[in-house]
């Protein structure tokens, strides 16, 4: 796709939401080569699903400072009536003085979380409610919409997001710098980043699944799955492939292990060797559940 025909095609509609939420120059500018790189790297066919995420979700502005949480994508559950709905909104933080780059990564993380949560949003059972966000979902009592509990697949959503938060940026390097609506833009950050883009997010649990995330048939079957909310049946699909029954299942648990030993070894001061010993053991038991699944693959 030509990027200068979609930045042109989009921009009207960029304007407009921009308009409604009386969003500054930055965000507006930011928007215009936002918007078009998720249509390029999801395709045209899913760019009314982007226009409309866009369109609902209201970039708010915090100042706020926070050392750890720099952005959020909130969707809260409501009822009307006798349906369920969902409010959302986003919150950018520490938001003057965060820096070209990382404004352009927190936004594109944060809706790429909100894209692949719009079909098939709501799940209501007898007792509960189901609220995903991509590959995993909050859940909450039906009768009162009291939380919970969050479903621990949240850490492979944040991996496959942060891949695909790159995917974006990488588009957004490769736009023609000479458009003039957008150059100054462009050149920044390609001035400010390496020749590919590398997310800082959730860099040791994206590096122990490199190889699973450079396997087609895992990421191209989440990806589909997860941007149309057909994501209850993950597990079953992934031990068919492993042959091993709560395979996905261990998985998810190694990898909030591998968060929580990742958290205490910061937070140490003495005996650091044995909390990285233990990441290191993590590690090799997620290895060999990547190789299972890859190995079976590769069979196919």
């Amino acid at each position: 796709m030509d990027s200068n025909l979609i930045i042109q095609r989009e921009k009207k509609f960029i304007d407009e939401i921009c308009n409604t939420y009386q969003y500054d120059n930055n965000i507006r500018h930011l928007l215009y080569i936002i918007i078009p790189a998720f249509i390029i790297k999801y395709g045209i066919s899913k760019e009314n699903l982007i226009k409309d995420t866009f369109k609902e979700i209201q970039i708010m502005i915090s100042n706020e400072k926070d050392k750890h949480v720099k952005a959020f994508y909130s969707s809260k559950i409501i009822k009307i009536g006798e349906e369920y709905k969902t409010k959302k909104y986003m919150v950018l933080q520490n938001y003057k003085e965060t820096n070209l780059v990382d404004l352009i990564d927190n936004l594109v993380h944060e809706f790429n979380h909100a894209v692949n949560s719009y079909k098939n949003e709501i799940k209501v059972t007898k007792k509960y409610i189901y609220l995903r966000t991509g590959l995993t979902y909050r859940i909450y009592q039906k009768e009162d919409l009291k939380f919970i509990k969050k479903a621990s697949s949240y850490l492979l959503e944040e991996i496959i997001n942060t891949k695909q938060t790159e995917d974006v940026i990488n588009i957004i390097k490769a736009f023609d710098d000479t458009n003039p609506e957008i150059s100054n833009t462009i050149r920044a950050i390609n001035q400010e980043t390496s020749h590919k883009y590398n997310s800082n997010s959730y860099y040791l649990e994206s590096y122990v699944c490199k190889q699973i995330l450079e396997n087609r048939t895992f990421i191209n079957t989440l990806a589909n799955l997860r941007i149309n909310g057909e994501i209850y049946d993950i597990n079953k699909w992934f031990d068919d492939i492993t042959g091993e029954e709560g395979s996905y299942k261990k998985l998810i648990s190694l990898l909030q292990k591998i968060y929580e030993l990742e958290l205490e070894y910061a937070n140490r001061k003495l005996l650091k060797g044995f909390t990285l010993n233990k990441i290191r053991d993590t590690s090799k038991d997620i290895l060999r559940i990547v190789d299972s699944f890859n190995q079976n693959v590769n069979v196919r």
